[in-house]
């Protein structure tokens, strides 16, 4: 059937939700709750919210409503509105929420690339620091996506960071911010164990007492989060498959280190399970035209090839001057895409993106690395 999405005709199957139609069509929705392949929390009794669209029929003279897309299933001649004002004050008041209970200070704190993790120049105690998954964390980058403005108010959040580790799995019990996707992976997934359950949090009663479970909770982070089943995973059950790992998208289940990372990329490869819809990036793609409109300012770029992985970070005195150069050196010749920032203290901006790649991959990009040869002996 056809439906339009922002305008664009798209051609999608019967039965299918707004959600996914919308990203068959290109159109990003943000979405916490749901995850590709394996349903949406709704069926928990949880919704983030965030996947909120417009939605109208004009051939039937219905005018413009919101709903949840991961929920709603696609109508003959339907209109959906993915972007405006309204839906834009609707999701950063349900990303407010979620924040006022996950620690996020250091989201918008100016030393977060190239952090050393270790002090904070602040003052802010570790409980509300955000977690080692910095950089790399699905909430950074959708409430970066949702407030680059910085609207929304940034605050240090403590929680309980007490951690639990069996086998390579890591959780976090405080970080988690109830989503609900680690438990649709391990209750439906014939490679997991059905060793999560959603656990209601205790609130405090009004006398200041031992609290009540609160009962069906409707949002996202609303009174619960993931435990095993019984006191532990083994004893849940938990076969070790590291997909609750692969769909969380905070720090609350982890493989840590050097080991961890390559304990689950080899779960990676055997899983069936689908990648994270994120939310855009601004690279851009490089042509004479983009590379035109590039400012003759001081500056950072990043080049990166047509599968996003990045192949150079320079800082330059001239952004245009030193793309065009940059792009004649042999690791950057694969480049297709491209990403700059205007710095009047370029050669700082260029060493904490540096350290921020090195931190999170392991090693620098292609065409900054020291070669060899550098080190050799000086054969005159």
């Amino acid at each position: 059937m056809e439906v339009r999405v922002d305008g664009v005709v798209v051609d999608v199957p019967g039965g299918v939700s707004i959600l996914e139609t919308c990203d068959r069509a290109g159109r990003y929705v943000p979405r916490l709750c749901s995850y590709p392949g394996i349903g949406c929390s709704c069926e928990l009794g949880l919704s983030c919210g965030l996947c909120m669209v417009e939605v109208a029929m004009p051939t039937e003279g219905q005018e413009g409503t919101l709903v949840l897309a991961c929920s709603t299933s696609i109508r003959p001649g339907m209109s959906v509105t993915t972007s405006s004002s309204e839906l834009r004050a609707q999701r950063l008041r349900l990303a407010a929420t979620i924040l006022e209970r996950h620690p996020h200070i250091c989201l918008s704190c100016p030393d977060r690339d190239g952090c050393s993790r270790d002090e904070c120049r602040f003052g802010y105690p570790v409980e509300a620091r955000c977690c080692a998954q910095l950089g790399r964390c699905e909430l950074e980058k959708l409430v970066a996506y949702l407030d680059p403005d910085l609207e929304l108010r940034r605050r240090p959040v403590a929680v309980d960071r007490d951690a639990h580790t069996e086998g390579r799995i890591r959780r976090e019990p405080g970080l988690c911010i109830g989503c609900g996707r680690c438990v649709l992976v391990c209750t439906h997934s014939d490679a997991a164990g059905k060793a999560l359950h959603m656990e209601h949090i205790l609130e405090p009663s009004e006398g200041g007492g031992v609290g009540v479970p609160q009962s069906a909770p409707r949002e996202t982070g609303d009174s619960c989060r993931a435990v095993p089943v019984k006191a532990t995973l083994r004893a849940s059950g938990c076969t070790f498959c590291g997909q609750c790992v692969m769909v969380c998208p905070t720090g609350a289940i982890t493989a840590p280190g050097a080991s961890g990372a390559r304990w689950l990329e080899g779960r990676r490869k055997t899983s069936e399970l689908a990648a994270p819809v994120l939310p855009p990036d601004s690279w851009r793609l490089l042509s004479k035209e983009e590379l035109q409109a590039v400012p003759k300012v001081s500056g950072v770029f990043q080049l990166a090839d047509e599968a996003g992985h990045v192949l150079r970070i320079g800082g330059v005195a001239d952004l245009s001057r030193g793309l065009t150069i940059a792009l004649t050196d042999a690791p950057a010749r694969s480049a297709r895409l491209f990403w700059f920032e205007p710095a009047e203290l370029f050669t700082l901006r260029e060493s904490e993106l540096l350290a921020r790649f090195a931190q999170e991959h392991g090693h620098l990009p292609p065409g900054n690395e020291l070669g060899d040869d550098l080190f050799e002996d000086d054969p005159r």
